[in-house]
């Protein structure tokens, strides 16, 4: 709680920093060595967060997908969202509820799932007014709350993780 409370005096005087964040996918022909780069527009809410650890579905790992799930910083209000983003049909889902911070968001997907987006999506989520982090699952589609379980330990803001099958 206290490492919370630090980084909130930290962080409020760049309330007004404009944050050049951008979506963008690199594609290399590794036996051509061409690339191509496409940037996708800012159409999260609010435009001037800061928006990081894009995460896909694994299953998709170089091909083509659609669906990457975003952490979504917004310095302002002090919180933190998670993000699906369209990148083929440049459309966002959001989540996000006030005093929760969504840490990295991590993409399980459904065992003999056939859709990119058939799966889950976890993190651990702090809650700033008790300090408190609770661990959720979203549904991947929608990104709505499918379970929130109770974490025994204080995990601070910005943990990374990652899915491994078993």
């Amino acid at each position: 709680k206290q490492w919370y409370q630090r980084r909130v005096a930290i962080t409020a005087g760049y309330a007004e920093y404009p944050w050049d964040t951008a979506l963008r996918r690199f594609v290399f022909n590794l036996d051509t060595g061409n690339y191509t780069i496409t940037d996708f527009p800012r159409i999260w809410e609010p435009v001037d967060a800061l928006v990081e650890f894009p995460y896909i579905n694994p299953d998709y790992r170089g091909k083509e997908y659609c669906y990457a799930y975003l952490q979504n910083w917004q310095f302002k209000e002090m919180s933190m969202s998670l993000v699906k983003y369209d990148v083929c049909q440049e459309k966002v889902v959001e989540w996000g509820e006030d005093h929760k911070h969504v840490m990295e968001p991590v993409y399980a997907p459904r065992p003999d799932s056939v859709r990119e987006d058939d799966g889950v999506i976890v993190a651990p989520v702090f809650d700033s007014v008790d300090g408190t982090t609770e661990l959720y699952v979203w549904n991947a589609t929608d990104l709505m709350v499918l379970a929130r379980y109770d974490n025994k330990v204080d995990v601070p803001i910005t943990i990374h993780g990652l899915w491994f099958d078993a």
